[in-house]
């Protein structure tokens, strides 16, 4: 029984766990599913853009504090403000400074996150709060969007709108210039230079990447706005400050509010305004005159003080003219680096130009007196389209007149004197600039065009002479086609005649001298005809030996089977065979085959010099040599025979002498040389140029 009892209660015990767990459970789900709802503008505003997005619930109850016609309000709980949207019916339900209870979603905004409203309810009346007063670290955070602040200012400008007026304030806590805005039909008469107190809300001007620009005060309908300083009506009574001492140490001075100072207008530039000289210093001038002021009207200025890039400025200016007339010079620089002493004045300086090149706005040069370098620039405007006169060349000497801006090259971080390190000169038109000396003929450019110019003159030259030698070694090389072919016409004759006289009369004559040498042994030694016999038998030889000779020397068929040095050797051999003369063969160089014309007039010069040597010079050594150069062939034969005047040589006998050595050098347009002396022996030289074609 008291297991059963055990049992059962155990079981109640496991199903007890088990509901509870389900219970649990269920209530951790149901934890989860609910949607968190945010019930204050701080923690809308603490989402991120990612957090925001999701359009998380938010309920929350606050002071409307401005509607507009945007379908939009402004709503300050306990913890912050916050910009709604709504649709328009919702809009009509509350009017402002109403107690109201709001219900919607996130929105992530273009630059903060703000309340889509679904639902709203008025509760009653509310009490606005006291604004914050926003300090420098406030507005530029950006932490202020939406935010109910109070702002003190002076007006700087004031421009009418559609039922608005639109104020450019200068903060006094030196945040820098907002914009304000508020209903025309306020029945304030707020002015320039006022000092007034602002309640308000604020808002930023802002870019596409959600970073802001800087910030912009809304004004609901009943806002607070006290004027602290009224503007002085009367302009004439503002005290006259010298352009030096502006910005200068004074201890009683305060630059918050306008300020007053008169000079010459020496330039003016639309959208720039206009420069003045006054007291020997330059000051720039910004105001929003539509028209040009003349140079040399005297005016008064009134404008609040801004700092240049160097030097002081006047901004949101105005002026009056005086109605006097002053003539304005330009301050003559001896030396250029002197314009770092008169930032905004008109000032003129001799210069060379160094470069020039168009910008999108005119043109910009670079000048030097020689010791220091600095630009000019030349701004387009409507009377000056043709900003590059064609005089403004680089090299020429110029005069330059024009507005001159002082710079610094880098911001020192400690206190003390910055000194002004570059300048630039704006030329007001292209009158300003005058050329006093053109640049030299001979610049880089000119320099490079005649260097250009010889370097296609020389190519040109090249390849006439190119073409002339081409021309030149084609008529050489027709003109060696058609002798070659003369000459083979006519070495082909000789060689039929020769093989004719081989044939018929050599062969002839050696038949009859046979037959002789016959009838000779047949007959008695003591038969009177052997001697008549022994006559005829040597006419035939001698008759055979010079057939022969004429026919060796009608054709060189040494030749037909080997070179010019093979051809030399044999001549040497056979006209020194049997002989005391001892001969010698030289060739040096590498040995190559000529034209046939070339080596038979070759072969038939050294054949007769040999035979000179050989029958007549009585030499007892003779020396053949055959030298292949690069660009010539040389051939000599020398002896140490008996030598003879070289003025009056003996007579040829059998062969065709100096003069057919030299003929036959001629038509090779070789050098041919004899050197001789009498007991001296003799050197014979033949020096032939070898063209392109016959070197390989």
């Amino acid at each position: 029984m008291r297991f059963h009892l055990h049992k059962i209660f155990s079981r109640c015990a496991a199903l007890g766990i088990v509901l509870a767990t389900i219970q649990t459970a269920s209530a951790e789900s149901a934890s989860v599913s609910a949607p968190v709802v945010l019930t204050n503008a701080a923690q809308v505003r603490a989402l991120t853009p990612a957090e925001a997005v999701k359009k998380i619930p938010v309920r929350l109850r606050g002071v409307v504090l401005e509607k507009n016609a945007a379908n939009s309000f402004s709503i300050l709980d306990e913890t912050a403000g916050l910009y709604v949207e709504c649709s328009p019916d919702l809009l009509s339900k509350f009017k402002s400074h109403d107690l109201i209870e709001v219900e919607g979603v996130s929105n992530p905004g273009k630059f903060a996150p703000y309340l889509d409203a679904r639902s709203v309810r008025k509760l009653g009346a509310g009490t606005v709060p006291a604004p914050r007063l926003a300090s420098r670290d406030d507005l530029l955070s950006g932490q202020m969007d939406a935010q109910w602040i109070e702002v003190v200012g002076v007006v700087r400008r004031a421009q009418p709108g559609w039922h608005v007026l639109d104020l450019e304030v200068d903060l006094e806590n030196g945040v820098g210039r907002m914009l304000v805005h508020f209903p025309d039909g306020s029945g304030l008469n707020i002015t320039v230079d006022s000092t007034v107190q602002f309640q308000g809300l604020c808002f930023y001007q802002f870019n596409k990447a959600r970073q802001l620009l800087r910030p912009y005060l809304s004004i609901p309908a009943g806002g607070r706005i006290v004027v602290t300083v009224p503007a002085t009506t009367n302009l004439s009574v503002l005290p006259v400050h010298s352009i030096e001492s502006l910005t200068q140490f004074n201890p009683g001075q305060s630059y918050v509010h306008r300020v007053r100072v008169r000079g010459v207008v020496v330039h003016s530039e639309p959208g720039e305004g206009f420069w003045i000289r006054g007291g020997g210093h330059g000051l720039h001038v910004v105001c929003d005159g539509p028209e040009p002021l003349e140079a040399g009207a005297e005016v008064d200025v009134f404008g609040f003080l801004s700092h240049g890039e160097y030097g002081p400025m006047l901004e949101d200016a105005i002026f009056q003219k005086t109605g006097k007339t002053h003539v304005v010079q330009p301050i003559h620089l001896n030396k250029a680096a002197q314009a770092l002493d008169y930032d905004s004045d008109l000032v003129e300086c001799e210069a060379v130009i160094q470069e020039q090149w168009p910008a999108l706005d005119g043109c910009r040069l670079k000048l030097s007196d020689g010791d220091t370098e600095f630009p000019a620039v030349l701004r387009l405007t409507n009377h000056n389209d043709n900003v590059f006169p064609q005089r403004w060349l680089p090299g020429a000497r110029v005069r330059v007149a024009g507005i001159c801006s002082v710079g610094v090259l880098s911001k020192s971080l400690a206190p003390g004197t910055m000194e002004p390190q570059l300048f630039q000169i704006q030329l007001r038109s292209p009158a300003d600039m005058v050329v006093l000396q053109p640049p030299s003929w001979w610049t880089s450019q000119h320099v490079a065009w005649l260097l250009g110019a010889a370097a296609l003159m020389l190519l040109l030259a090249v390849g006439v002479i190119v073409w002339i030698s081409r021309r030149h070694l084609r008529q050489q090389a027709i003109e060696r086609m058609k002798s070659e072919a003369e000459f083979s016409a006519v070495w082909n004759e000789r060689n039929r005649m020769a093989r004719e006289m081989h044939d018929t009369l050599a062969q002839g004559l050696s038949a009859i001298s046979m037959q002789l040498e016959v009838v000779k042994r047949e007959l008695s030694p003591e038969a009177k005809a052997r001697e008549p016999l022994e006559v005829a038998r040597s006419l035939a030889r001698a008759n055979m030996t010079e057939a022969r000779n004429a026919i060796w020397n009608v054709r060189a068929q040494v030749l037909e089977t080997g070179d010019l040095a093979t051809a030399l050797d044999d001549i040497l051999r056979n006209l020194t065979e049997g002989t005391e003369t001892k001969r010698e063969l030289r060739v040096r160089g590498k040995l190559r085959r000529l034209p046939p014309v070339t080596e038979n007039n070759l072969l038939r010069i050294g054949q007769e010099a040999i035979a000179n040597a050989a029958k007549y010079a009585q030499a007892k050594n003779i020396l053949v040599a055959l030298d292949f150069e690069a660009r010539q062939l040389r051939l000599s034969v020398s002896d140490d025979g008996k030598g003879f005047n070289v003025q009056s040589p003996p007579p040829s006998e059998g062969g065709f002498g100096l003069t057919g050595m030299r003929e036959r050098a001629e038509q090779l347009h070789a050098e041919f040389s004899v050197t001789s002396e009498p007991g001296e022996g003799t050197i014979v030289t033949l020096v032939l140029p070898l063209l392109m074609d016959d070197r390989h």
